[in-house]
């Protein structure tokens, strides 16, 4: 079908002057040709068909500045004033007011009044997404972010360049798989990261899917169910098989963000049952001045099934305390205290830890960035232990680094590197653990 034979089957379509939704996938030449109709039909005197071809000229290129003044020109007519511009940016201000109050519904409002003015549609339109990806929309909320890419405001145009990639990965209900291969130099060691006898380098493969259900988005009740196995090249007396699942609820306002979760986790070694876990979490987030403060707190129930780590059952809790600050929009780094308390059946392997952390997150470029993270912590041991005729006291360094490339919308390729290095009063039980390792990751919104 021509351009013009489709332009006309278009004239019956409502809301000409609504907001155009570009395709998937920008054609330039396939631009040019509505181009020609549109300037044609303007010429002839029948607006109605321009007004049209112009729209499918911006569904094809987004970016087309003569699209964008005819559409303009066309839909208010000669009769149009400084008013009507200035009715669309006080309706973005006003959304953008709603938004920081958190009043969603009414800022969609506003911000579908600005989507009127064409130079305004780039900036309304990111905010549109950024709600629609909030309630879990995210086919529409992708929408939304391709019409803000083309923003000539090159930092409003790489943030909806980043969302429009989150949104092809979440939604209501979303899926993850994980496979991935690594170098592990100390396979052996016990449930608490203890050395044992008999610790030795291996190859490791592994593999872990995720399901994820929102069905409210980022607000209200979720749902996970997760699967994992870690399989060793020589070693496979340490294989690990594992399945769990949460059940929680999130609140995100415009300043504090709320979540608390139940988890159950199994585990297998080497085919046998080695652990089931309860385990309660909450964590809070909130902007203060120019930083980020975040707390996390967990309290778990750890049954090991396994007669040679039956003494390690008991009950763990952590908490974590973090301060976050962005110098830019590329760098984020962070600093903060963690700590954790386990009480075991037997009394010689319970501890108290705690210690700094700091970490950093660096995009390098659009789609590559740097993630690292490096701790130091204290561990106090609350008896002694008869057997190593001593109370002990280690001291662990923990340094990673993980390296994210988005190479599509669905696919990523993860790099890491890690490493422990723990001293005791115990020789015996100092090590060193390096471990490295690379996987392809994939995630999509399933709905």
């Amino acid at each position: 079908m021509s351009p013009a034979l489709l332009v006309a089957a278009l004239l019956a379509e409502p809301g000409l002057c609504g907001p155009v939704p570009p395709l998937a996938t920008p054609d330039p030449a396939a631009a040019a040709l509505y181009v020609e109709v549109a300037e044609a039909e303007q010429a002839a005197g029948d607006p109605e068909t321009a007004l049209v071809a112009w729209r499918e000229v911006l569904r094809r290129e987004p970016r087309n500045a003569r699209a964008r003044a005819a559409l303009k020109t066309l839909c208010r007519g000669d009769r149009a004033s400084e008013d009507d511009t200035e009715a669309a940016a006080a309706s973005l201000l006003s959304g953008l007011s709603l938004f920081e109050r958190g009043e969603d519904a009414a800022a969609a409002v506003a911000f579908r009044e600005a989507l009127a003015e064409p130079e305004l549609v780039d900036t309304a339109s990111f905010f549109l997404g950024v709600l629609a990806l909030r309630e879990g929309r995210a086919s529409e909320a992708g929408a939304f972010f391709d019409a803000a890419v083309a923003s000539s405001d090159e930092g409003l145009a790489r943030r909806a360049g980043e969302l429009r990639l989150r949104a092809a990965r979440e939604g209501r209900v979303a899926l993850s798989v994980r496979l991935g291969s690594e170098y592990d130099s100390n396979v052996d060691l016990a449930p608490d990261g203890t050395r044992r006898q008999g610790g030795s380098a291996d190859g490791v493969g592994t593999g872990f899917a995720e399901l994820r259900v929102r069905p409210w988005g980022q607000r209200g009740p979720f749902a996970r169910l997760s699967g994992s196995y870690r399989g060793h090249l020589s070693f496979t007396g340490f294989d690990m098989a594992g399945a769990g699942g949460a059940l929680g609820w999130a609140h995100v306002g415009p300043a504090l963000q709320l979540s608390a979760e139940y988890g159950l986790d199994y585990l297998g070694l080497g085919g046998a049952p080695y652990l089931l876990a309860h385990r309660l979490q909450g964590a809070v987030r909130a902007p203060v001045g120019p930083v980020v403060l975040e707390g996390s707190a967990a309290v778990r129930r750890e049954d090991f099934l396994d007669t040679v780590y039956s003494g390690y059952s008991g009950w763990r809790s952590t908490a974590r305390l973090e301060v976050e600050w962005s110098p830019s929009e590329s760098l984020t780094v962070s600093a903060g205290w963690s700590g954790g308390l386990l009480r075991t059946y037997d009394l010689a392997l319970g501890f108290l830890e705690h210690g700094p952390r700091a970490g950093l997150r660096l995009g390098v470029r659009p789609g590559l960035r740097v993630l690292g993270e490096v701790g130091f912590s204290l561990r106090g041991y609350q008896h002694f232990d008869n057997p190593l005729g001593a109370r002990r006291e280690d001291g662990d360094l923990d340094a990673g680094a993980v390296l994210e490339w988005d190479v599509a919308s669905h696919w990523s390729v993860q790099a890491s590197v890690g490493w422990r290095g723990a001293s005791s009063n115990v020789p015996a039980l100092s090590y060193g653990r390096f471990t490295g390792g690379v996987a392809l990751v994939w995630s999509r919104g399933l709905y």
